[in-house]
């Protein structure tokens, strides 16, 4: 059994030549088609701000966009809006710009923080600008627009000049206050801080910066201190030397050689010194101990009590 096939006719031939040369020209197109998909560059996200209306002067406007660039295209620095930028009474206060690296991708996440600075008199639709970035890096540069967002400005007062001077108040002097209770409490706290610091002063220095600061006591405390303060091993010798201070200052007072039968004359000649009465007895006991006592003591520590007892002793001819 024959099968019989029948040879093409004209018309078919044809076609078939027509609609293979149509797939030949639409191959690069396809491919082309394919690569402009490959590279395109995406919004991943664009955030604006919460409120469209009610803004007024001063207040901040944040927008924020996440951006998606195939690589190895990236945006030319120069296209990002410069901060300071101002269109239209919108400033630009701030950007912050923070890039992703991915496989087949770069991420950018920008921050635009825009303010409203404008004089306008009613409520009007104002815009933050829209951003057209180049981007770079690829076979030839690709722009990638980023739309405006308008929202609704509203201004602090309506009116202008005329609404102002309908308001004005007229001028006048504000009142004196009265200060001078102020400056009698002043007056008062200084007096006292005064005679505060001179009083500290007249008890503590052992100077003669004020009159009846150099008593004969004040003078051999003084003594007494500097002696103890030289670093050389104290010796019999500034034992003495430290008692004769002493000594000089109760002759002083005395106007005469005072000795330990003397001191009930001398209490009753300054009552001040009446309370030190027992350590002026313990003193004249110990100096005639260390005066006529050929046995060690240790001088470091003698001269350190003169100079307790020399203290109190002027204290008592101060006063205190």
């Amino acid at each position: 059994m024959k099968t019989l096939i029948s040879k093409p006719s004209f018309q078919t031939r044809l076609s078939a030549c027509l609609l293979a040369t149509c797939l030949l020209m639409n191959a690069p197109l396809a491919i082309a088609e394919d690569a402009a998909t490959t590279i395109a560059p995406e919004i991943v996200s664009l955030t604006n701000p919460d409120k469209s209306y009610g803004v007024q002067i001063g207040d901040k406007l944040t927008r924020k966009m996440v951006l998606a660039l195939p690589a190895p295209y990236q945006i030319a620095k120069e296209t990002f809006p410069k901060k300071g930028n101002k269109h239209n009474g919108i400033e630009l206060v701030e950007i912050n710009v923070a890039t992703e690296q991915q496989k087949t991708r770069t991420l950018y996440s920008v921050e635009l923080g825009y303010q409203a600075f404008t004089h306008k008199k009613t409520p009007s639709v104002m815009q933050l600008p829209a951003l057209e970035y180049v981007l770079t890096g690829g076979e030839k540069p690709i722009k990638m627009d980023i739309p405006a967002w308008g929202f609704w400005f509203s201004p602090l007062v309506a009116g202008g000049i005329e609404t102002a001077e309908k308001n004005m108040q007229p001028e006048f002097k504000p009142p004196l206050v009265d200060i001078r209770s102020h400056q009698t409490r002043l007056t008062v706290f200084l007096s006292l801080l005064l005679a505060s610091l001179l009083t500290l002063l007249y008890i503590n220095a052992d100077g003669q910066w004020m009159p009846f600061m150099g008593g004969a006591f004040a003078r051999a405390h003084r003594k007494l201190k500097r002696l103890s303060k030289k670093p050389a091993v104290k010796t019999a010798k500034d034992e003495k030397q430290a008692l004769v201070y002493m000594h000089q200052a109760f002759n002083h007072h005395y106007r005469a050689n005072i000795f330990a039968r003397d001191i009930e004359r001398f209490v009753i000649m300054h009552p001040g010194f009446k309370k030190m009465k027992k350590e002026i007895e313990q003193f004249f006991e110990h100096s005639n101990t260390s005066l006529y006592s050929v046995d060690a003591r240790d001088s470091a520590k003698v001269i350190e009590n003169l100079v307790q007892l020399s203290k109190q002793l002027r204290d008592c001819e101060r006063g205190i």
